[in-house]
């Protein structure tokens, strides 16, 4: 139970420190530029790619060059927790990116389903509102899984064949 606590601080570790500097960025962007892009994004799939560019691909990008190159993200450093290979090795540039891709796979589908066709908050009602029970069942089933192997590997761990130390 202690070691699926830890792992869990850690990832949240790693989402407040990713939030404070993207959202910053973006702030300081919209500041900077009186409002563009932002003020020409309206179509949902306009806002699903600036999302992408500049949400995702760089937290994507933090995880994997974090565990592929120092085996940790800073939130994993500072709980002393490493990813590693079965046999206590570093592990791939594969691994990295498999165990990242399905690791966010379920705020991924978030964006997906409030952003596009339309953004939520620009039409009345959405048009299947059900569907985001989907990714928070998924977030659910990877903690889940967690408690059940006691923090050992999470779902992203096994078909990625990593372990977290």
């Amino acid at each position: 139970m202690k070691l699926t606590l830890v792992r869990l601080t850690a990832y949240g570790l790693d989402f407040i420190m990713l939030a404070l500097v993207l959202v910053g960025l973006q702030l300081a962007a919209y500041h900077l530029t009186g409002g563009f892009p932002f003020d020409r994004l309206v179509k949902g799939y306009q806002i699903e790619c600036w999302v992408l560019a500049t949400m995702s691909f760089p937290v994507w990008l933090y995880f994997i060059v974090s565990e592929y190159f120092f085996g940790a993200t800073l939130g994993k450093k500072l709980l002393r927790l490493s990813v590693t290979r079965r046999d206590g090795g570093r592990i791939s540039f594969i691994q990295a990116a498999g165990r990242t891709c399905l690791k966010l796979l379920p705020w991924e589908l978030t964006h997906l389903i409030v952003l596009v066709p339309d953004p939520w908050w620009s039409i009345q009602e959405p048009p299947y509102p059900a569907l985001v029970l989907i990714p928070n069942g998924m977030i659910l089933l990877y903690i889940v899984f967690l408690l059940l192997n006691r923090g050992k590997r999470a779902l992203h761990d096994i078909p990625a064949g990593t372990f977290v130390r």
